[in-house]
């Protein structure tokens, strides 16, 4: 199993697990607060890579 952030110009990896099976969804079950905090560091992430392409663009 592999997890990807694809953005605008590029895809970033962000995990592996290759002795994952292929039911992995049954393994792997997050907390409210673990998916908050990802989707807050995402959007975080998300926004600095903007800013940096714009100040790239300059």
């Amino acid at each position: 199993m592999s997890a990807h952030l694809g953005l605008a110009t590029t895809e970033v990896h962000l995990t592996s697990w290759p002795s994952a099976p292929d039911r992995w969804w049954r393994l792997v079950r997050p907390t409210l607060h673990e998916v908050t905090g990802l989707c807050v560091a995402l959007a975080f992430a998300t926004d600095a890579l903007d800013r940096s392409n714009r100040l790239a663009e300059v």
